[in-house]
């Protein structure tokens, strides 16, 4: 008894820690998750107000420096000719309040001059704020973008300014500024219309995370806040956007609750199931030992008959019955009549043959002659089997030496004081009782009182309807295995019935019984104990429910053995996965392997869990109809009392939802700019159709090339865009030709003149320590189109970080690698070194996006050239250097 409330303690111990273990794992899962899912709302909806504040910004910084670069073709503008030009901008625009074109820094062009005559004749320079911006734009050649500022006649816009040149020689013009509404702005961008965020946006004059906040809360912006940034790229700078939840982040998921409340639930019901599983395991026990060793003591033989072949099998406890022996003695029929004693032959023939005829069993006692002449007493059993035509084809039996019932019923004697002991202790559980094969109850134990119903002496002669109130399928169901046993068909039975308790309420009894021979009764009777299972029904009752909540999880539940064979999935393991129960039983989970993942992941995964560690990690699976899906998956070892692994159980979250959110975010981008181009190519095929007409004066045909090439140009930019969103994504296609690289520099430094004049700033170019010559070429491989783009995009990074007057180099190196260094005067700053090629990583440059030399190592890795920067303090240089192989990549 103790060993069995040991076993109890530690088998309760053991499901409470798994209990806690599986309670801990959901709940961090849960929280997990719907941190996530915050964190995903409010970055869809702030990439939404970012998308539409760069559109409706750049659109209209565009059609600003549109009217700049007409004004630069076009210096002698009149007034008129400005009217109308801009009155058309500002009704493409809708942002746009006022568009002011100052010559030499004196405003000589406003549009609409009403409610705007004061700024007639403005000089810049007398006010340091205009001049100030003004300024800058000069010295940059770009566009200058500031505010939000307060405006005179109310209200907030932002102003932006940009430097004209008179394109012929480069000649300083003058200034365009154009007057943005920010009301008019925020509300096209839907910031006015968001209900279920909180959002802020600073970088006052365009200077991203540096500028101030001037739109909603600043302390969006501090770190503990957790807010969700996104940054908006202008034309001239860039903004941030900081923004969270409307009632803040939430730290407690919904379910929770209910998941503790399941996980109790499920360790009670398993704890009291174990609890009277091993109560009944030891009790089973107890009856299985006091059956074995009472066919022990009674010399229980048996033996079979073939009546075709005419052959006899005997038991060994047969032989020992009639006291020969195996070597010497050939059982047959005439062999045992020969044994059986004179007197008795007779009954004993008669009875085996009428029961044969009859087609019954038969069963009676009868006396045996030894060889050694001594008399014992066995009481016979047996059974035929017949063929289709009723012919008798088997014989069999069993024969019990009784000749020693005295010393038996001595022995049952005590063995009924210790039943009654054991009956009397557990009487609040069990009823042990014998009655006659008609149901009179001859014996019952002292907990029959559990009734209700007095003393076991009052239900003698009563049956078990007359005791409690069967239900009627339960009195149909014991007549039916009473029936079993009855007719030999097997030596025990165990079932469970229901009746309605003296109180009124439920309850269970669970039955088991076999018959015997009662010599005081003298005649087969049946012995049985009866236990009241009320209480184990209701708590399996309560199992079912905590088990058809995981069977109804929206979530895979998959349990392997130690080798990695599945033992159970449930249902929605079929309905993720397309197979069956029966089919994933018996298998690996390698049936769902799809080949995505490197035998690594695979090899690393298993060393964790067989480790004892729990693995979690993202795969991607295959279904039986062969269609790929993602999953979220959690694998934990098992362990037995004796803290071995004899299991390992895995939980799967479908995840494709958020890879199909990370997969559409990218696939939006590309559509972007891809749309982009349709509109562009009827630009670029416009002009060209215009200058067929040779009635065109010389500005006019200059204007459409001046738009023909900055199509051109945009279509470039975009196709670039294209390539450079397949290089992130693994997907552009390297087509390596033979290339001149140093034309491809010639054009790019021609292409850059503009630059570098303003600038100040010159290039020389250098092969093998010496000045390139105009006809001199260098051939490597490479994309041509890629190649310009690389080095141009180095050269201008190394232009604008070049101090005025100095000059820039590009020196080639004829060599195994081809070795291309452009370096400038300036150091990198330290902050910055290490990510230099990091993505949106810029410093010092107030109009920089950090994507010049991300984009530069993108292009250069796609065409398998090695590419690093150098940087010394001492020599105040920095060099970025190119390696490219002599040989076709391919």
């Amino acid at each position: 008894m103790r060993a069995t409330s040991f076993r109890i303690v530690k088998y309760i111990v053991i499901i409470a820690v798994m209990g806690l273990m599986l309670d801990t794992f959901l709940q961090h899962q849960i929280l997990h998750r719907y941190k996530n899912n915050q964190i995903l709302s409010v970055s869809l909806q702030s990439a939404a107000i970012r998308a539409h504040l760069e559109k409706e910004v750049n659109g209209n910084l565009l059609l600003v420096q549109g009217l700049a670069d007409y004004i630069s073709l076009h210096p002698l503008l009149q007034e008129s000719e400005f009217s109308l030009y801009t009155q058309g901008m500002l009704r493409r625009s809708g942002l746009i309040k006022s568009i002011v074109a100052a010559p030499d820094y004196i405003v000589r062009y406003v549009y609409p001059l009403k409610g705007n005559e004061a700024v007639m004749g403005m000089d810049y320079r007398l006010i340091p704020d205009h001049w100030k911006q003004s300024k800058l734009a000069k010295e940059s050649g770009k566009m200058v973008f500031a505010g939000p500022v307060d405006l005179v006649q109310g209200g907030k816009a932002f102003i932006a300014r940009v430097p004209v040149f008179i394109r012929s020689n480069e000649y300083f013009w003058g200034i365009v500024s154009a007057v943005i509404d920010v009301d008019k702005l925020l509300e096209k961008a839907g910031l006015l219309q968001i209900r279920s965020i909180r959002l802020a946006i600073r970088g006052v004059d365009g200077k991203g995370d540096h500028g101030a906040v001037f739109y909603g809360d600043p302390d969006l912006f501090s770190p503990e806040r957790n807010a969700v940034f996104m940054n908006v790229s202008l034309s001239s700078g860039g903004w941030q956007i900081a923004a969270v939840p409307k009632s803040g982040w939430g730290n407690n998921p919904p379910y929770s609750m209910l998941v503790h409340l399941l996980i109790i639930l499920l360790v009670f019901g398993v704890s009291y199931a174990v609890y009277n599983i091993v109560f009944k395991n030891a009790e089973v026990e107890r009856v299985k030992a006091s059956l074995i060793e009472a066919q022990s003591i009674a010399h229980l033989g048996n033996w079979d008959r073939d009546l075709v072949n005419n052959t006899t099998w005997w038991s060994s406890e047969t032989y020992k019955l009639f006291g020969v022996s195996r070597e010497n003695y050939i059982p047959s029929m005439k062999s045992f009549l020969e044994l059986v004693h004179p007197d008795d032959r007779p009954k004993v023939i008669k009875e085996y043959t009428d029961c044969m005829l009859n087609h019954k069993p038969y069963s009676f006692d009868h006396r045996i002659v030894r060889p050694d002449g001594e008399i014992r007493y066995v009481s016979e059993q047996g059974k035929f089997e017949y063929d289709e035509t009723g012919k008798p084809v088997r014989s069999y039996g069993t024969l019990l030496d009784i000749t020693d019932r005295k010393l038996v019923e001595n022995e049952l004697r005590e063995s009924k004081i210790r039943f009654d002991h054991i009956t009397n202790r557990l009487s609040n559980k069990f009823i042990f009782f014998t009655h006659t094969i008609y149901g009179e109850f001859i014996s019952l134990s002292k907990g029959f009182e559990m009734f209700g119903l007095g003393s076991p002496e009052s239900g003698l002669g009563s049956r078990w309807t007359d005791i409690v109130t069967l239900k009627p399928e339960s009195i149909a169901y014991a007549m039916e295995q009473n029936a079993k046993v009855i007719s030999g068909e097997c030596d025990t039975i165990e079932y469970e019935v229901a009746y309605t308790h003296s109180d009124g309420s439920d309850h269970f009894l669970a039955i088991f019984a076999y018959t015997t021979f009662n010599y005081e009764q003298g005649e087969e009777v049946f012995e049985g104990v009866a236990v009241d299972i009320t209480e184990r029904r209701a708590r399996e009752e309560k199992l079912k429910v905590l088990t058809r909540a995981i069977e109804n999880a929206p979530v895979s539940v998959v349990i392997t053995d130690t080798e990695g064979t599945i033992n159970y999935v449930n249902p929605f393991f079929t309905v993720e996965t397309g197979y069956t129960r029966e089919e994933a039983v018996g298998q690996n989970p390698r049936i769902l392997k799809s080949g995505e993942h490197e035998d690594s992941f695979y090899k690393k995964m298993w060393e964790t869990i067989i480790s004892g560690e729990t693995w979690r990690g993202e795969m991607i699976n295959k279904k039986k109809d062969g269609t790929f899906f993602w999953e979220s998956v959690s694998i934990s070892p098992v362990y037995n009392e004796k803290g071995e692994i004899v299991s390992f159980v895995a939980v799967k979250d479908n995840i494709d939802g958020v890879k199909e959110l990370e997969r559409l975010k990218g696939d939006v981008d590309l559509i972007m700019r891809h749309d982009l181009k349709t509109p562009l190519n009827g630009i670029i095929g416009l002009p060209g159709l215009l200058l067929m007409d040779e009635n065109l004066t010389a500005d006019q045909r200059d204007l459409l090339k001046v738009i023909e090439n900055s199509g051109t140009n945009m279509l470039h930019m975009i196709d670039m865009s294209l390539d450079m969103f397949k290089m992130e994504t693994g997907k552009y296609e390297y087509y390596p030709r033979q290339v001149d690289v140093l034309s491809v520099v010639r054009n790019v430094i021609t292409h850059s003149s503009s630059k570098l004049s303003a600038r100040k700033v010159g290039v020389e170019v250098f092969i093998d320590g010496d000045c390139v010559k105009d006809d001199s070429n260098l051939i490597l491989w490479g994309e041509e189109r890629l190649l310009y783009s690389l080095i141009s995009g180095l050269l201008a990074n190394a232009v604008e970080a070049s101090p005025q007057g100095e000059n820039v180099s590009i020196k080639f190196t004829d060599s195994d690698p081809v070795d291309i260094t452009i370096c400038n005067k300036g150091a990198v700053p330290h902050n910055v070194r290490d990510r230099f090629f990091n993505k949106y990583v810029t410093e010092g440059k107030e109009s920089g996006t950090g994507l010049g030399t991300y984009s530069a190592k993108l292009m250069a890795e796609a065409m398998r050239y090695d590419i690093r920067m150098e940087t010394s303090d001492s020599k105040n240089e920095t060099c970025i250097k190119i390696l490219i192989p002599s040989e076709n990549p391919e």
